[in-house]
């Protein structure tokens, strides 16, 4: 469980940010608001937050000053800037300071999501964690449990990415990279898996069991049976049979 400061004077942008981030996605229980950086150096020595996303320019204490102070004290918290300036200099102070991403407003939730897993992806990395997809990276825990609720239906790389607010490409490289397997072929190992279990426990038609798992025929579907089993779907449930 994760803990995130967010810092901004308008309280407009606060709510923004809070409503577009996949909070629960990512496993962060826990979130903070600041107006102002003096008003987060409060917060960051209580509370000790994670993920740290912060607006540069702000009255009293601004951004470039929180971030020197994150970078002379060693907070270990990731920080992403979310600013409306695209400011060389602003962006050269968050740079220096290795912030994980320099967002501009108005606010993109795929960006700011990015962002997040990113940061996310980063703290697990240097907690040494990589570990399996089902213990590690929030993102892909999510993902694999849409593809459980939904591998009946044609999911598409399209409306994992919508439903994720993660592009297409980063989703693919990211699902890859934590479970070494590529995305549609667990969705396709999941389908798979479960028709084997309907040709052994049920009588439903070819034609049926393919329909239920959102193949367009029957045809396509032994076609793809056979393929990754080395059967055709009838002698599989023939071999079966004989077994018991």
């Amino acid at each position: 469980m994760y803990k995130a400061l967010i810092i901004d004077d308008v309280s407009l942008v606060r709510d923004a940010v809070k409503m577009l981030g996949q909070w629960d996605m990512f496993d962060i229980t826990e979130i903070y608001e600041a107006r102002n950086a003096q008003e987060a150096l409060a917060v960051i020595q209580a509370e000790k937050p994670d993920l740290i996303i912060t607006d540069m320019k702000m009255p009293v204490m601004d951004g470039t000053a929180l971030l020197q102070y994150l970078e002379a004290e060693h907070v270990p918290g990731k920080v992403i800037v979310i600013s409306g300036f695209s400011d060389f200099a602003y962006m050269r102070t968050a740079i220096k300071s290795g912030v994980v991403d320099y967002i501009l407003k108005p606010i993109d939730p795929q960006d700011l999501n990015n962002a997040i897993s990113s940061a996310i992806g980063q703290l697990e990395q240097a907690a040494g964690a990589r570990p399996a997809a089902e213990e590690g990276n929030p993102t892909i825990r999510n993902v694999k449990a849409y593809i459980e609720e939904n591998y009946h239906s044609d999911i598409s790389l399209s409306e994992l990415s919508d439903t994720f607010f993660i592009s297409k490409e980063h989703l693919s490289r990211l699902f890859k990279k934590e479970t070494g397997q590529n995305l549609f072929s667990y969705i396709m190992d999941r389908k798979l898996e479960e028709a084997k279990r309907l040709l052994t426990e049920t009588g439903r038609t070819l034609d049926d069991i393919a329909f239920s798992l959102g193949f367009s025929n029957g045809n396509y579907f032994s076609k793809v049976f056979k393929k990754n089993t080395g059967m055709s779907p009838g002698s599989y449930r023939s071999s079966e049979e004989s077994r018991k």
